[in-house]
């Protein structure tokens, strides 16, 4: 089920502006400037990016491209790397001689789309294919939902739906998990398991991450930790990881656990920091509404009880351990609520996530319940790190436990055997399920839980829209977005194919490689949606509060530091006067639509 099935309203400009183009634009495409010849051969080019290992495959894809397809088809690829400068790569889009096909993050993607810099690849009015073979990829349960749906959007209202015009091809998916150092947990006499949820209740043990059981402790890679879990394990690591000897070299584990991202606490009990209120139908029968900013959202979130059958709310129905919405859960009736249970608010979630990097046993906040939420210390903040990425401090053993996109796999198996690292061979490192919000009784048993969430990341292929040449570009989409393309990449480690099957294949596991519990990773892209940067047309919306959390909330020592209540003060009135703007309703009159 999509995370966003809202509507918002792109400017009065951009809608006029679509409304006299959307007839071109349905047509396919313009293949003036294609082949006139037999024997000539079509040239186009693709703009790609990355590291120096995206870029050699990519080369390589490109070559096989032309010496196959390209051969018969007539159709020559010029490839040209480096452009990771996006909005380069927009004004470039906008002029009359852009790349015929470019990368496209999920983050640029609806700026571009509305923008009507893109083409799109399905006929906005009919849904129809624009192209052949596109129905291959659409096909249901070919491609990962959150993979294929993120790039989908309805030009006229910014709308994403499975239904919405297609602009692009996911060219991969990176979902978020737990990277964790399985040396230090060696050191520190930490039993490693590797069992789902039934073997391990089959063995005895607990639906838990990290526990201790008759004495000894464990970790179970294939159960997420809960909350307090992961904190546990890193503070524990913290304490005892001094002096770890590998390869000749003393390692200090100064930080258990990294997280620069909220999303799977607060996707994960069912809060965001933006939600979409209908204000219902204009006169003209315009859809009106507009986004709200949450992540102070207070009141408790619902989630139907394990083994219930289900209720059904404002015509919605629920399922057992289904997350009621958070506009259904203000209609809630006491009777409604028996089935459920209760959750953390979006507020409690962000106090915890913030309690990471806050000095340890500060006061960071007070729950829904009443319940102080002190600082852990267990994580450093984003400016804190600095121009480096978790994954160096990782590597380094600075880090015990981050939370990664998969293009980090790459990086860490390059830096096995190097005999300056802890990393000595496969075994080294592994990663786990992102924690989950859990409560157990006397036994162990979880009494209440939250859900397996997360973010992951993505990028897109897309044809131009200026393009004269978009069949010969889409059959280049087609190839990368392919057997072939989605091959190279998974053999290369930085990515997960778009494909279902693909992924559940050698291709993608490779079990003689690190990390062994790969499977982590095709679980995650079933459920992890886009991230806030991807929800509206741009980001801007974001700046104010994101700046503020990062130098200034969590961080420990900053010049001018804020608590949690006053970023909220500071930043939610103008951070939702931002949001009226993205819409069309009586808070933005002028945003109406033309009809």
């Amino acid at each position: 089920m999509l995370k966003f099935k809202k509507t918002f309203m792109v400017s009065l400009a951009a809608v006029l502006a679509a409304s006299s183009v959307l007839g071109l634009a349905a047509c396919g495409g313009d293949d003036s400037g294609g082949r006139t010849d037999k024997n000539k051969f079509t040239t186009i080019s693709f703009w790609g990016g990355g590291d120096d290992n995206e870029v050699d495959v990519f080369g390589k894809l490109v070559e096989n491209f032309n010496a196959g397809i390209g051969k018969e088809k007539k159709i020559k690829v010029t490839y040209s790397s480096g452009h990771d400068d996006y909005e380069n790569v927009e004004m470039q889009l906008g002029t009359t001689t852009p790349p015929d096909v470019v990368y496209v993050p999920d983050r640029q993607f609806k700026k571009w789309a509305s923008s009507l810099l893109l083409a799109p690849l399905t006929n906005p009015n009919t849904g129809e294919a624009l192209y052949e073979g596109l129905d291959e990829f659409t096909a249901p349960g070919v491609m990962w939902d959150w993979g294929i749906n993120r790039y989908r959007m309805d030009i006229l209202t910014s709308n994403s739906t499975p239904d919405s015009t297609l602009w692009a091809l996911p060219k991969d998916i990176g979902p978020s998990v737990l990277y964790y150092n399985r040396d230090y947990l060696n050191e520190m006499g930490i039993e490693h398991l590797s069992l789902t949820v039934a073997e391990a209740k089959a063995q005895g043990f607990p639906e838990k991450g990290y526990f201790e059981k008759n004495g000894k402790w464990y970790f179970n890679n294939k159960v997420p930790m809960s909350w307090d879990e992961i904190t546990s394990l890193g503070m524990r690591m913290q304490k005892e990881i001094n002096n770890y000897q590998a390869n000749g070299h003393s390692f200090n584990c100064e930080y258990g656990y990294f997280t620069e991202w909220w999303f799977n606490y607060g996707f994960g009990v069912g809060g965001n920091c933006v939600e979409y209120i209908s204000e219902g139908n204009d006169a003209d029968g315009n859809p009106m509404g507009y986004y709200d900013f949450t992540l102070d959202d207070k009141t408790v979130n619902w989630i139907v009880k394990d083994g219930d059958a289900g209720i059904e709310v404002n015509g919605n129905s629920y399922s057992a351990g289904e997350l009621i919405s958070y506009t259904d859960k203000k209609s809630l009736t006491d009777d409604q609520k028996q089935h459920c249970n209760q959750l953390p608010s979006m507020y409690d979630a962000f106090l915890e996530f913030v309690s990471l990097t806050a000095n340890e046993g500060s006061e960071v906040g007070i729950m829904t319940n009443g319940k102080k939420v002190l600082g852990k210390h267990v994580s450093m903040g984003q400016t804190s790190i600095g121009k480096q990425e978790a994954r160096d401090r990782f590597a380094a053993g600075q880090i015990g436990m981050f939370v990664g996109l998969r293009s980090a796999v790459t990086y860490l198996r390059r830096k096995i055997d190097d005999k300056q690292l802890w990393m000595k061979n496969n075994d080294s490192w592994d990663v786990a399920p992102l924690p989950v919000y859990k409560e157990y009784d006397e036994d162990g048993n979880v009494t209440v839980h939250g859900v397996q969430a997360g973010h992951s990341g993505s990028m897109g292929l897309a044809i131009s829209y200026g393009s004269k040449k978009k069949e010969a570009a889409w059959e280049l989409v087609k190839y990368i977005a392919g057997r072939e393309g989605q091959t190279a990449q998974s053999e290369a480690g930085f990515v997960i194919p778009n494909q279902v099957d693909l992924a559940n294949s050698p291709v993608f596991l490779q079990p003689d490689q690190a990390p062994k519990n790969a499977q982590v990773f095709i679980d995650a892209a079933r459920y992890e949606s886009p991230a806030d940067w991807w929800y509206l047309t741009d980001w801007h919306w974001i700046d104010d509060w994101a700046d503020a959390l990062n130098n200034r909330v969590r961080e420990p020592n900053a010049q001018k530091p804020l608590t949690v209540e006053q970023m909220f003060a500071e930043f939610g009135n103008p951070t939702r006067q931002k949001l009226y703007k993205y819409t069309y309703s009586s808070h933005n009159p002028g945003a109406k639509p033309k009809s």
